[in-house]
């Protein structure tokens, strides 16, 4: 299968990059390229993590290409604005400032910079350059070279794919299909995101964007929502597994990863195996952007739902097999490069 990973490459060894370890480890997929956008943290330095995991993981092959810096309305501005009105988010990416926080993790270490700031990463520096141009471009041009073949999977903000449908509509008609990690229906996970699981990172970054993506007509969308996010955790028995592997990838993982939710991996592993899905539901999924309190938070109709024609429908998955995808998990991230 043929793929665009579009991700917010948050570093070293967090979600965004154990599920790009999915696709660079399994024979399934041809990576054409990874984009990356600013949401978790700065584009700039997530370009230089991305660049650091594909030479730890022996894929210099891969290219890097750098995407958008700032979302196409939302800002830091906003949301502090919107912090004022109705409640403080907890967790805004790149905009987060750890400074004000009672305890901060380590991960989080340095606490807010600037754009064009990039802290010393702890697994090192890039030797290999991202590739020139830029993310919004690569995937009209990967899409009109191979029509039919290329599923775009973003696992970040859709600023990227956002830009990319402006280029060229037919970026949507012409892809295999579109598979995100992103929005977020019934769960409800307190101080990750406030209120309710409904305001999901990757779409209340950039509303705008997510609503000119799930409006466009892709022959097919397919959803991880947090609401099957929180049904997998790496454990420390996961880790543990993979840490028996002396590999460049499982030492890096070893030294890097942390229990948390696997956001992105599920989505990654269930496109390698499909079968680790056990419960989906077709929805109409959309975003609001009305720029009030409901600013960013997911919107869905059953399939019945009367709506109109611009709305999608979305395959949304709800439930997975966690044994069935922890054992492929560990089996991908102690494989030897490919």
């Amino acid at each position: 299968m043929k793929v665009i990973i579009d991700q917010d490459t948050r570093g070293p060894a967090t979600t965004d990059l154990q599920s790009i370890l999915v696709f660079l480890q399994s024979e399934q997929f041809d990576v054409l390229g990874i984009t990356t956008v600013t949401g978790d943290q700065w584009v700039d330095e997530e370009t230089a993590h991305a660049l650091r995991l594909l030479e730890i993981a022996g894929r210099s092959d891969v290219p890097v290409i750098k995407g958008a810096k700032f979302p196409l309305l939302n800002s830091k501005e906003e949301s502090e604005r919107w912090d004022a009105l109705y409640g403080r988010i907890e967790y805004k990416g790149c905009w987060t400032d750890w400074s004000t926080r009672p305890a901060v993790p380590a991960a989080y270490a340095g606490g807010y910079h600037d754009p064009d700031v990039i802290p010393p990463l702890a697994e090192g520096e890039p030797t290999l350059q991202a590739r020139l141009g830029t993310a919004a471009q690569f995937i009209v041009d990967m899409v009109r070279k191979y029509p039919g073949e290329v599923t775009i999977w973003a696992g970040g903000p859709l600023t990227n794919i956002a830009l990319a449908l402006r280029l060229d509509p037919e970026v949507a008609t012409l892809a295999r299909q579109l598979v995100l990690m992103g929005s977020g229906m019934y769960s409800d996970i307190g101080g990750v995101n406030t209120i309710d699981g409904r305001r999901e990172f990757n779409w209340w970054f950039d509303p705008e964007a997510a609503r000119i993506v799930m409006r466009s007509p892709w022959k097919r969308i397919t959803i991880t929502p947090i609401d099957i996010s929180v049904k997998a955790s790496l454990t420390r028995e996961v880790q543990d597994a993979i840490a028996r592997a002396d590999t460049p990838v499982a030492r890096y993982l070893t030294r890097f990863s942390s229990s948390t939710y696997m956001w992105d991996e599920i989505s990654a592993a269930a496109l390698a195996d499909p079968e680790i899905i056990t419960s989906t539901r077709e929805l109409y999924v959309d975003v609001d952007i009305s720029h009030g309190p409901s600013y960013g938070e997911t919107l869905f109709w059953s399939k019945t739902a009367h709506v109109p024609p611009y709305e999608r429908l979305a395959t949304v998955q709800f439930d997975l097999d966690t044994a069935r995808f922890y054992e492929l998990y560990v089996k991908l991230m102690t494989k030897p490069p490919r």
